[in-house]
């Protein structure tokens, strides 16, 4: 029998929207459980930044079974994804892009433009937003570290209005498209 510890009584009690703590995030294993909850919350939007796909972390099938649960959960919801290089999943092939690919209406990725690219790679930038109220982000410079939170409003929204200015800039992956003939 496992142990709780203090990382899963916090994630246990996530409710998005209504949780104030903010969860420090230490390693691959915290940040796949923190994004699991967090997109299983998620109602309305999600968008994710993410500067190549980072294998480790997205391509998984539990992550691709969720972020496909909440595509398909309703007509009306808004999943994107912006990529800043994606060849790494061009070239062994990623969980998420097959999903975009089977269900292009509801899931979206686009590539940053490099002036975007460059600026976010400086600052090593990597989210999630859910539905402009939930963040998890990693923090910059190397390695898992980052942070929850469940009721970041004024974070989330200002990560939310970025991400769809940079998402007006950035264009298709053509390499990610569907070639049935």
């Amino acid at each position: 029998m496992r142990m709780s510890t203090p990382f899963d009584d916090v994630l246990a009690g996530f409710q998005l929207g209504e949780s104030e703590t903010l969860l420090r995030l230490d390693g691959p294993e915290q940040f796949s459980r923190a994004e699991l909850v967090l997109i299983r919350q998620a109602r309305h939007k999600l968008y994710i930044l993410t500067p190549d796909f980072e294998p480790d972390r997205y391509n998984s099938v539990h992550f691709a079974d969720v972020l496909s649960s909440f595509i398909r959960r309703s007509r009306f919801v808004d999943a994107r994804i912006l990529i800043g290089d994606p060849t790494i999943a061009v070239r062994w092939g990623h969980k998420v892009v097959h999903l975009a690919r089977r269900l292009p209406s509801k899931l979206s990725i686009r590539q940053l433009n490099k002036q975007d690219f460059d600026t976010e790679q400086e600052k090593g930038e990597a989210w999630i937003v859910a539905d402009a109220i939930g963040l998890l982000r990693r923090d910059p410079g190397d390695g898992m570290k980052g942070m929850l939170a469940a009721k970041a409003i004024p974070s989330a929204q200002r990560a939310s209005e970025k991400f769809i200015e940079m998402w007006e800039r950035a264009s298709e992956v053509k390499d990610f498209r569907n070639l049935d003939i």
